[in-house]
């Protein structure tokens, strides 16, 4: 067991001692070893980027690159003559740290001026690394400008900043800037890997992936949290124990909530959506996380690949799965769903509604069309000729019945009379009608509205129609009109059709709309958009 006094946490124990190994940031070093091997050292540098990256890590290895006395290669520093280790150990006064956030009045700079007249004691420059200069003050700044315009040869500044624009121009104008860059959640976990075959740590690939991911391109974050983990965990590291210190939700919370969607299971949905606010996790952190995982779902879908995925292999596989039960059209809606939830969760009075809310959109998400499926049918249909007009067919005479009628039981009920199928028609309006039929009639809607209203007899009601298209057309949906029509009436009734050169002329149509064209007039692709859509067809149009 190693002692209080002999611990040293990770991050600062697999501190970077050279440029080679600095990870996730090869730009910069590269660049830095060039300018130190061919001497052109620049008299000031600003390190740029987001907490925990490298950025004053690499500002103490130029500190000692440039004062070491027997640099490897001429470029890394050897960490064991006197100026390395006097630097290491923070003895050396010739590297000069500086908290830009406690030292930042113009008497801080001023007397930093002061001292950097003098030479370096040891080494060949004296070098002053300012962290966080973006919290010095304006005037503070101004005093520093000076010396920046015109520095002693032997004078170095690395400047370090999370918020590079709040420095302002006129500093920036005078120094090399570096952008260390967010470190990927493979290259976290890969580094977290090194560490723990090192340190003997027996740890699963699910478990550094999610502490990867918690530490949002961190990697001194990444190695903290790592230490945390290690002290929960009394044997095998895991994922589900990295979840459980952590208290984040896992893969397996959401890949239930995506299959869930699939299913059209609300029920299972308000399940999941318990689990999360009863055992206490963040909903704003739900919500981003579901929001990540569609879009891991997305990326399979519309790539057909994993390796966009930082994950390990098994959530890959299951990703890769996942990704066959969905659309892109419908992921990308689901998206957007997501995404405003996400926005106005911080508005919302009660969050585990708002939750329940956004899971039973998801749920009930109506299934996009397939665009470029539907089209190629289009294109198909559209290749096919018209159908041609076919000749008017007189309807076939009424077949006499000579069979006797045999008289009806005393109870049996009365046949309707045409008083009351008529008295049952003067309460519907023909017109109102027409504008509410089924998505199933609607290609009959200007066929109806153009041919005289039908007539009715006893359990009959007859069209008369003057366009064999019109006739035809009649005749398909017969079946399905004589059901909505009784549905309407409250009694059953048969449709007849009767073609008739005798019939009303249709009413002429006003100027600005075009006539109606007759079923027989359109094309296949016609027909579908108008039987599936409810489209109507617009004369003069090209």
């Amino acid at each position: 067991m190693t002692s209080p006094s002999e611990y040293v946490v990770t991050a600062r124990k697999w501190r970077p001692q050279q440029f080679g190994e600095v990870v996730g940031q090869d730009h910069v070093t590269t660049t830095l070893r060039n300018a130190l091997a061919s001497g052109r050292i620049h008299h000031a540098y600003l390190f740029c980027g987001p907490r925990g990256v490298g950025k004053t890590t690499t500002a103490r290895i130029v500190a000692r690159a440039v004062n070491c006395a027997a640099p490897r290669d001429g470029i890394e520093p050897c960490n064991a003559c006197d100026s390395c280790r006097d630097i290491i150990s923070g003895r050396s006064m010739d590297v000069v740290e500086i908290d830009g956030a406690s030292n930042n009045s113009v008497e801080d700079i001023r007397r930093l001026r002061e001292n950097a007249k003098y030479p370096p004691t040891f080494g060949r420059y004296k070098v002053y690394i300012i962290d966080e200069v973006h919290m010095l003050s304006s005037s503070a700044f101004n005093a520093l400008l000076k010396t920046l315009e015109e520095p002693p040869a032997h004078l170095l500044f690395i400047f370090a900043t999370t918020e590079p624009h709040k420095v302002p121009a006129t500093i920036q104008s005078r120094c090399q800037r570096f952008d260390f860059h967010r470190m990927s959640t493979r290259t976290i976990a890969e580094h977290l890997r090194t560490i723990a075959d090192a340190e003997q740590v027996a740890i699963d690939d699910d478990a550094l992936f999610a502490i990867a991911r918690f530490a949002d391109g961190s990697m001194r974050d990444a190695q903290s949290l790592f230490d945390q983990v290690r002290a929960f965990a009394s044997g095998p590291i895991t994922g589900a124990d990295v979840r459980r210190s952590l208290h984040v939700l896992g893969d397996d919370v959401y890949f239930a909530i995506t299959d869930a969607i699939a299913e059209r299971s609300l029920a299972r949905a308000f399940e999941l959506a318990r689990t999360i606010v009863g055992q206490g996790f963040d909903i704003h952190q739900a919500i981003v996380g579901l929001l990540e995982h569609l879009r891991n779902v997305l990326t399979v879908r519309a790539t057909g690949s994993t390796e966009l995925i930082e994950a390990s292999d098994e959530t890959r596989q299951q990703y890769s799965e996942l990704a066959q039960r969905f659309t892109q059209e419908d992921l990308v809606h689901m998206m957007t769903i997501t995404a405003h939830a996400e926005q106005h969760l911080r508005f919302a009075s009660q969050p585990q509604i708002r939750l329940e809310l956004l899971l039973a959109q998801l749920v009930h998400l109506p299934t996009a069309y397939d665009i470029g499926r539907l089209i190629a049918e289009l294109e198909q249909l559209r290749s096919q000729p018209p159908e041609p007009p076919q000749a008017p067919t007189a309807p076939a005479p009424p077949q006499r019945d000579d069979t006797a009628v045999s008289p009806q039981p005393a109870n049996a009920p009365k046949a309707e009379s045409p008083s009351q199928i008529g008295a049952a028609m003067a309460q519907l309006d023909w017109q109102a009608f027409i504008a509410t039929l089924p998505p199933t009639l609607k290609i009959l809607k200007p066929i109806l509205a153009r041919i005289p209203p039908p007539t009715f007899t006893e359990h009959q009601c007859t069209f008369s129609c003057s366009d064999t298209g019109d006739a035809k057309m009649l005749e398909e949906k017969r079946q399905t009109l004589e059901t909505y029509l009784a549905k309407k009436l409250g009694r059953s009734v048969a449709i007849q059709i009767v073609q008739s050169a005798s019939a009303a002329a249709p009413s002429p149509a006003p100027p600005d709309r075009p006539a109606a064209v007759t079923r027989h007039e359109l094309f296949p692709i016609e027909r579908v958009l108008i039987e599936k859509f409810g489209a109507q067809r617009v004369a003069g149009v090209r």
